[in-house]
Order: C-alpha cells, then structure tokens, then sequence
C-alpha cells in the first residue's frame, strides 16, 4: 500500500487542506427518513463521536497508509490500545505470552489486571525464539512482542515468532512505538496487529497523548465496536495533532536516528561509558537482524555507567540540553536515569529483578544537532 497521499484523498470539508476540528458530540438527522437511510447503510454519515469522527477518520487513513494496513484505530493512549487489544483478545484461562523486557505497564496491566481475571500470563526471561520452544505445551492465545524492546532496544526475530504464533493459531501482536512504521511496519512481517504510542514518535511534539492499533479490517472493525462501548476514544483536537505529527513523522525520525547513531558511536567510544545499548553499534547482540530489519535504528539510545545509580543521577543532573522527563519521542531531547524514573515505585531493587540495570540512563534524541548534544555529553562526563 502507498503511503503517498493523492490529491483527490486529501480532499476535506470545505476544500480545507487540513482536516477540520469537528468538535462535537453529536452529528444531526434532516429527518427520520435520513436517520432510517444512516441505519440500514444506505447513507455514510457520523453518528456519535464515541462511534466516529471525521478528525478521528482522517488520522487513521493517514496511519492505516503508513502501517500497510486495512485500517487503524485511535484510543485515548497507548496504554488504552494495549489493554483494548488485551481485553478483545483474551478471556479466562487463555494464555498470553509476553517478554520480561518491554513497556513496564504493559507488563503491570498482564500481571497485575489480566491475572484477577483468570487469564494465563508467561513472561520470556529471554527475547528469543527459542525460549518459546521451552512453554508449556499448552494453547496461547496472545504472543506480545516490541521492536525495538524498552529500554535496552532489542530486536526479536519477528518473521520466527510470527511463525511459531501462526503454528499455534495464537494472535501475534507488535508493539513497534520506538521503531514507528518509518522504520519497521510490523504487518509485513506477519504480525496480526501493530500498536504505537502516538504521544512519542507519531505525535511528536509533547503535547497530546494518543494510542493506535493497525491491521485487518475484520479486526479492527471489532475492536472499534468495542471500543465504542469501553469509551477508549481519543478527542478530535488530539486526533487532529496526531494527523499534523504524522505528516512530519518520516523526516523526523529519519533526523533523530541519523543523530543518535553518532550519538551512540560516540558514547561507546567514551572510556566513563562501560556499555551502550543501541542497535545501530556492532556491539548490540541484535546488529544483524537490526539491519535487516529496520532502514535506520530510531532515536532512543540507553547507556551505562559501570551500573553506579549515583553517576547516572550526576551524569542526568549535569546536563543542559535534554530535558529531564518522563517519555521520549519529541522534537526535544530527553533524558532519565531509568530505574528511578519508570520504577520509582517498586526501588532500584524491584527494577533489577525486571533485568534493568540500576545505572541505565535512557536518552531520547530530539531535533538539536549532533555537535551540540555531543558537547553537552562531553562536559557532562568531564565531571564524573
């Protein structure tokens, strides 16, 4: 499928060559006759816009386009279009497969919520497929996997576990938020569904909270009808700069990866650096299938310290460029010291027996040259 846009399907309201903000509610009938012509699908019109919207419909074109897919779906977040997906697929007693390394709530929200409600839940210690082959030999309805993983970016071998899915009649769902379908589109590797985050990458600017899932039209189209009882649904306003950040979305991330790789090769040339986690470096256990894969390898690069938790919080407090945040994705750098960032809750101690390493700083490339975010670095280190 074409990710171009033709003239005649950028075609809006009014001739408006973005699409309009409908904020409301409700849309209008002429009469009962319109209304009856709406129900029996003689007439294409909204309804409701926890049914539909067209500021809604016009992002979804515009990512289903870039995903490959028959269509795609906006929620509310990401973390809303991880547990709808979880919540449509899954019931009691069904298995659902997942890696110890991925989006930490995405981990809570199969431990901590799927499990009261009988479902199965196997955590791979490793991303490989090999570790499937050591399950139970019992049915799996969800195989759930990232690409890359958070947040030491591992690439699994999707083609294989697409594979060992379809062999087991299991749905194989892609999380591909750090990657974006700029770089991996995940449906053409055999994944059933492809989910994102577009409060980073696909919004891009830091200022919306967006989640979307891709795919066939058959799956999507239950999900939407789901989703229209559950609520999940993301406002117009928010789909209307989720539509403008993906216009962007190819040229930034083509920008942010040519950066962080340098980035990366700079760090692990570093000798305060005692390991860099990106899979652009030789040194990444993933090098080869990233090539493969991906066209470039995002903006996201982890790093670390020896493991010392108190230089990483010396090292994030020094510097002046990246702002220190929670997220990544946006046109500004960002940078966190992991484990206190994500897991403040559960301790460095907890974090670790998640394999995250208690010294990891997680560094998201912004828009800023290279130079400048190298410098920064530099003097950063310089005072370690």
């Amino acid at each position: 499928m074409s990710k171009n846009m033709r003239r005649d399907e950028r075609s809006q309201a009014k001739n408006s060559l973005s699409p309009p903000i409908f904020q409301t509610a409700t849309f209008t009938f002429n009469n009962s006759d319109d209304l009856e012509a709406f129900h029996s699908g003689e007439k294409d019109a909204f309804f409701y816009s926890r049914y539909g919207n067209p500021t809604n419909e016009a992002a979804e074109r515009r990512l289903a386009r870039l995903e490959g897919a028959d269509a795609s779906l906006f929620y509310a977040s990401g973390m809303a279009a991880v547990s709808s997906v979880f919540l449509s697929l899954l019931a009691p007693k069904a298995r659902i497969v997942i890696p110890q390394e991925c989006y930490r709530h995405t981990r809570d929200i199969a431990e901590g919520l799927l499990n009261r409600y009988g479902v199965c839940v196997d955590v791979l210690a490793e991303y490989s497929v090999e570790s499937l082959e050591t399950l139970p030999d019992e049915p799996v309805r969800v195989l759930f996997a990232e690409i890359p993983s958070n947040p030491t970016l591992r690439i699994p071998d999707i083609e294989k576990m697409a594979e060992w899915a379809r062999q087991r009649k299991a749905r194989f769902i892609v999380d591909s938020t750090i990657a974006t379908p700029v770089l991996f589109r995940p449906l053409e590797h055999g994944a059933d569904l492809a989910i994102q985050s577009a409060t980073k990458y696909i919004g891009g600017h830091n200022d919306v909270v967006a989640g979307a899932v891709s795919g066939s039209l058959n799956i999507i189209d239950a999900l939407r009808e789901q989703q229209a009882l559950l609520g999940s649904i993301l406002g117009p306003q928010d789909a209307f700069l989720v539509e403008r950040g993906l216009k962007t979305l190819e040229l930034r991330v083509q920008r942010i990866s040519a950066t962080a790789l340098k980035l990366a090769e700079y760090l692990a040339s570093h000798p305060k650096v005692s390991r860099v986690h990106y899979p652009g470096l030789e040194s990444h256990p993933d090098h080869e299938r990233a090539v493969q894969y991906m066209s470039a390898f995002g903006g996201l690069v982890s790093f670390e310290l020896g493991g010392d938790s108190l230089k990483a919080d010396e090292l994030v407090n020094a510097l002046q460029i990246p702002v220190f945040a929670p997220g990544f994705g946006g046109t500004e750098s960002q940078v966190e010291h992991h484990v206190k960032m994500a897991y403040a809750d559960i301790g460095i101690e907890g974090a670790e027996n998640r394999g995250i390493s208690a010294g990891l700083i997680r560094y998201s490339v912004g828009l800023e040259d290279f130079e400048v975010l190298r410098d920064d670095l530099s003097e950063g280190l310089e005072k370690l």
